[in-house]
């Protein structure tokens, strides 16, 4: 993997100027809220990694539906799916992520009912897996928490406050892998489809009865008789 290094970090380069112009136009007031910010973003991530897909080093984003009944973004917890295709030289892996979108300046706290809305969404999203994460937007830039740290929280945290990573340093770390749920392979409906599918599983086989201790106790009232 280090013979990537270069790659990686030039990519990575990349996202951090899909970051700052993203901000900055934050900052002139050309995106309103959170989903204009998310759609923007996502779009210059991906447009900015265009050029490293015939390296091997693909990224693709879907915006989960937040309007209507029974949205995406109300069932996952989510605004945004991401996936990563890294197809190099004795290395290739599809792997992904679940991120919420917060706006938050530092030393800035929110309220009590976006704090708590906040909580219940990082709870969603890690029911579906632990590779979930807030994007924080602020005027300085993008960074990025674990939804873990923040359902940690006994009370009203500032964002800022919780260790987050700026967004190229985050992206680094999902070139290298330290980031990524294999469980997401794409940027698709399917792929949620998939989360779904893989927590029903879980829940089957978490109530499903443990027959050898059934037979056990079976065996055991057998032998008392006796």
């Amino acid at each position: 993997m280090k013979k990537f290094d270069s790659a990686f970090g030039s990519a990575a380069t990349k996202v951090a100027t899909a970051a700052k112009k993203t901000a900055e136009e934050y900052a002139e007031k050309k995106l309103p809220d959170e989903p204009a910010f998310t759609t923007a973003l996502a779009t210059r991530i991906k447009d900015s990694l265009s050029g490293f897909a015939k390296g091997g080093i693909t990224w693709n984003a879907k915006i989960l539906s937040s309007h209507g009944p029974n949205t995406e973004e109300s069932k996952f917890g989510a605004d945004i799916l991401g996936a990563l295709h890294l197809d190099l030289p004795g290395y290739n892996v599809n792997k992904g992520f679940l991120a919420q979108a917060k706006r938050q300046e530092p030393g800035k706290h929110l309220v009590s009912k976006e704090w708590a809305r906040l909580q219940e969404q990082c709870n969603t999203m890690l029911n579906f897996t632990s590779e979930s994460y807030v994007f924080i937007y602020s005027l300085n830039g993008v960074f990025v928490v674990p939804s873990i740290s923040v359902v940690a929280c006994n009370n009203i945290e500032d964002l800022h406050t919780l260790h987050p990573k700026n967004l190229s340093a985050f992206y680094k770390e999902h070139f290298m892998c330290f980031v990524g749920d294999r469980a997401i392979d794409s940027a698709t409906p399917k792929a949620l489809d998939n989360l779904i599918a893989r927590v029903k599983i879980q829940i089957s086989a978490s109530t499903t009865v443990e027959t050898p201790d059934l037979f056990t106790n079976l065996r055991n009232e057998e032998s008392e008789r006796r």
